[in-house]
């Protein structure tokens, strides 16, 4: 059995009969007769009923036809696969992206490019805090997307979007949260913090208060369930609470003395010293545009 058989008894069904089918693959009656029989030969069942003017399948032969369907168009899949694969193109990438990043920005990206290379399969690969810059940095990810802490000279990156990292809890939460409050009268209350899913954490506290009460937390979406039902304050980028500071179900702190205005800047970043691939390069040029430095 050849993948040539099956594409003339596809060619038959898809042309209702012999005939047609020949015309259509620019080849001879005879051809396609000979080449039908052989495989109806070797498979031991009757694909076509000849008995009529325009041969037409056998039940068998329709139940064989769908499977033949199936072959060939895993055989078309593998052409394109080893086309794309021999042009240079990835055949995964890997984004890592912080989680508390605003992803829909991400995907209407991403939406583009998995049209555009179906072959590449992509990895979007979700990382608390410096998670993501530290997959970018061991050469798990060829691109990052990530809050920018601090600068690292061994990255490019252009920023995406800018932010703010909003300190806020619910109102029942404690008294007197319209008003001016100081770090002193939050310590003996519960901030929630996020832990850092990197595998060797950095020093720097983001906003962390040493000494008070902690709980720790997998992930944002945790966090702000948690603020939500008062159990306790924390910071979280302002995209994620929109809907719920408008409500009023959350409620901004006006912390005097916490030390830092919350602002906060995205950046897409890669590895200066390692080549990307055609389509991570694409995906470079796509968020460039998205961040409005290309055209």
């Amino acid at each position: 059995m050849t993948l040539d058989q099956l594409r003339i008894l596809v060619s038959i069904a898809d042309h209702g009969g012999v005939l047609a089918a020949a015309a259509a693959l620019n080849r001879t009656q005879p051809t396609l007769s000979v080449a039908t029989r052989k495989l109806e030969e070797e498979l031991g069942v009757p694909l076509l009923e000849r008995d009529s003017y325009r041969a037409r399948l056998t039940p068998q032969g329709e139940k064989i036809c769908r499977e033949a369907r199936k072959l060939l168009r895993q055989e078309s899949y593998l052409g394109d696969l080893a086309a794309h694969l021999a042009a240079g193109h990835e055949a995964q990438l890997s984004l890592a992206i912080e989680e508390s990043c605003p992803v829909p920005l991400v995907l209407q990206v991403l939406k583009k490019l998995e049209a555009q290379f179906p072959q590449t399969e992509f990895e979007l690969v979700g990382e608390r805090l410096w998670g993501a810059l530290e997959r970018l940095e061991g050469h798990e990810a060829q691109l990052a997307i990530t809050p920018w802490f601090e600068e690292n000279v061994r990255l490019e990156s252009f920023p995406l979007n800018r932010g703010e990292m909003l300190p806020v809890a619910a109102p029942g939460f404690m008294p007197g949260l319209a008003k001016p409050l100081r770090l002193a009268e939050l310590r003996a209350k519960v901030q929630v913090v996020v832990r850092d899913s990197s595998r060797n954490p950095r020093k720097s506290s983001l906003g962390v208060l040493g000494e008070g009460r902690q709980w720790l937390v997998n992930d944002h979406q945790t966090k702000k369930a948690i603020l939500l039902a008062g159990m306790g304050w924390g910071r979280l980028q302002r995209h994620m609470i929109e809907q719920e500071l408008a409500e009023g179900r959350l409620i901004p702190l006006q912390i005097t003395d916490y030390g830092d205005s919350g602002a906060i800047e995205i950046r897409v970043a890669r590895r200066r010293d390692e080549a990307i691939g055609p389509v991570a390069q694409a995906l470079w040029d796509e968020l460039l545009r998205l961040a409005g430095f290309a055209t």
